[in-house]
């Protein structure tokens, strides 16, 4: 009897070994995903090269002003990294670089098994179509995220090091900077990686298609449509949901606009209008009904990625449509 206890106890040991060894499905793909990145030096070159550019164009990014009274003559820039600087160039700056390169980091998430022909090997593996699906969306997602993050940090930086170089330039405000990096850049992010991803799950042999499709798309609406509409030619709904921010900064900037306008007829020198021209470029702008739309835009599309999960289909000829 002894030994009988003695070989049940070894069995539910080992059971519970191999279990606790085992990984969760959904951590396994993660960590797939991310050592195939980690080991894409393209990738990483890709990144830097993306850094670049984001410095490269923030450096040469300028907004001039300038006038004269009878007392004193202006000729300045609105701070690039400031709230207003940043509402005037972040739609059609960072943001297009950024969302014309997110279809390629994620719409390929599944495709890329069926070009590389190893889909149906990892198909005959007991992982669950959630984990595999949910797995390669989530780690294309924390890239893209990381890609913004870059954006951010180099933003923070050049605002830094243009303090450091000119006293003068303010110091980039953080609380304003972030309201607009999340509302514009995250929630941009979101949108753009789960489309992209769901599209490319979905029609995985169009993956090519769907990342021309979507960056042709945003090129369109955020550079081309707000250009040839002008400013004030888009309703007020319509540039609260703008995915792409462009129409929602064409209705900001004259709030920013109208408090210059009347710093020019209240200062009566060139120190106390630097001064309070600095605080107009650190407002925090006055309509935020743009913030909800742009959030639940993000949130929603999340939706996308869950019905693309639901409908995936685990072998190639089921995926020939």
């Amino acid at each position: 009897m002894s030994t009988t206890l003695s070989t049940t106890a070894q069995s539910t040991a080992r059971q519970d070994t191999r279990s606790f060894s085992r990984p969760h499905p959904l951590v396994a793909v993660i960590g797939w995903e991310l050592r195939r990145f980690r080991a894409s030096r393209l990738f990483g070159l890709q990144a830097l090269a993306f850094l670049g550019l984001i410095l490269l164009v923030m450096r040469l990014a300028h907004n001039d002003i300038g006038y004269q009274t009878g007392a004193f003559i202006f000729n300045g820039s609105v701070a690039i990294t400031s709230p207003w600087g940043l509402v005037s160039q972040l739609p059609s700056g960072l943001l297009v670089m950024l969302c014309l390169v997110l279809p390629f980091v994620n719409a390929d998430g599944v495709s890329r098994d069926l070009s590389r022909r190893t889909h149906e090997l990892l198909m005959t593996t007991p992982l669950p179509n959630w984990a595999y699906v949910w797995g390669r969306y989530l780690v294309g997602l924390l890239m893209s995220l990381g890609l913004a993050v870059m954006s951010l940090a180099a933003l923070l930086g050049m605002g830094l090091a243009l303090h450091l170089t000119n006293p003068t330039y303010p110091l980039p405000v953080i609380g304003p900077v972030l309201l607009l990096w999340v509302g514009m850049m995250v929630a941009a992010t979101v949108l753009v990686s789960s489309l992209s991803f769901a599209l490319g799950t979905v029609f995985p042999r169009l993956s090519t298609l769907v990342k021309t499709a979507i960056t042709l798309a945003w090129f369109v609406g955020a550079l081309v449509l707000p250009g040839g509409g002008g400013q004030g030619s888009s309703s007020s709904w319509y540039s609260n949901w703008d995915p792409t921010s462009t129409t929602t900064a064409l209705s900001l900037l004259p709030g920013y606009q109208a408090a210059f306008n009347k710093l020019l007829h209240a200062v009566t020198s060139a120190a106390e209008f630097q001064q309070s021209f600095v605080a107009i470029e650190n407002m925090v702008p006055g309509n935020l009904a743009w913030l909800a739309p742009h959030l639940i835009l993000a949130a929603g599309s999340l939706l996308l990625v869950l019905l693309a999960a639901l409908s995936f289909q685990r072998f190639r000829n089921a995926l020939a449509g």
